[in-house]
């Protein structure tokens, strides 16, 4: 299988391009990490075996999650729609990012992978042909939710303008938190506490019901984090799985 190949195995429902496509979450044991999140969200995936590593891709959520297990990789990665990769990669540097591994197509397609120009990591690729998988079987009760993160707001909006065509608005006048396309969103920690603050993105997954949920990642071998009501109406909670993988669970309600 070719990186591009591998890139492509599982799209998600068709996005626009600059949007959010898929979500990498790197894991210690991929295999372990599934049957884990299938216990607790009922996922179903492909498995994937590529390059020595294996990857999961879900195939019943609406935003396909990639659960991999190479420690090289970074803790998570959003994958964007483009509709030219070279054109993409230049815009990268050009706004200060660095692209790191890439394979792009004459045509406009292919893939790369890089950093923005505040070390966050993405990926960006042109969706192809749909590669086949079965059918999922039963219905996911969690979807991605929003990859949240932390940055410099005005970098982030002259960079991700710049690459993918993000327009940032603020949840309300005065906000630190910025909406950019949907599952993104940018807050300004920095700028709220006034104290320096490492860019960094932690993925959401969306639930009906916070503690239901909180509850399950406790009896399955993870931890479940404090909650509290901290994204306007959202309930959520930073937790980990039975390997210690953190991510995040979101809600508007708590039971």
């Amino acid at each position: 299988m070719t990186s591009t190949e591998e890139a492509q195995s599982s799209e998600s429902t068709q996005v626009p391009f600059g949007g959010l496509a898929m979500v990498h979450l790197r894991v210690l044991d991929a295999d372990r990490a599934m049957q884990f999140f299938g216990a607790l969200f009922g996922w179903q995936a492909e498995r994937v075996p590529w390059d020595g590593h294996v990857s999961h891709y879900t195939i019943n959520t609406t935003t396909t999650i990639r659960i991999l297990d190479d420690p090289d990789a970074p803790a998570v990665v959003p994958n964007y729609a483009v509709a030219d990769v070279a054109r993409a990669m230049s815009a990268v540097g050009g706004g200060g990012g660095r692209i790191t591994e890439s394979e792009p197509a004459p045509d406009g397609g292919g893939w790369a992978r890089g950093v923005d120009d505040q070390g966050l990591p993405l990926l960006v690729y042109r969706p192809g042909a749909y590669h086949a998988h079965a059918a999922p079987t039963r219905a996911a009760s969690a979807e991605l939710g929003l990859v949240f993160i932390r940055a410099d707001v005005s970098r982030a909006a002259e960079f991700y303008g710049e690459v993918l065509g993000w327009s940032f608005t603020p949840a309300h006048p005065g906000s630190h938190y910025f909406d950019t396309v949907p599952g993104v969103g940018v807050f300004d920690e920095a700028a709220a506490f006034g104290q320096a603050v490492d860019p960094s993105a932690t993925l959401y997954f969306s639930v009906d019901a916070l503690l239901p949920v909180l509850q399950q990642i406790e009896a399955l071998g993870g931890r479940a984090g404090d909650h509290a009501q901290d994204m306007g109406p959202y309930f959520t909670a930073v937790c980990t799985d039975d390997q210690g993988t953190t991510f995040g669970v979101m809600s508007a309600a708590l039971e």
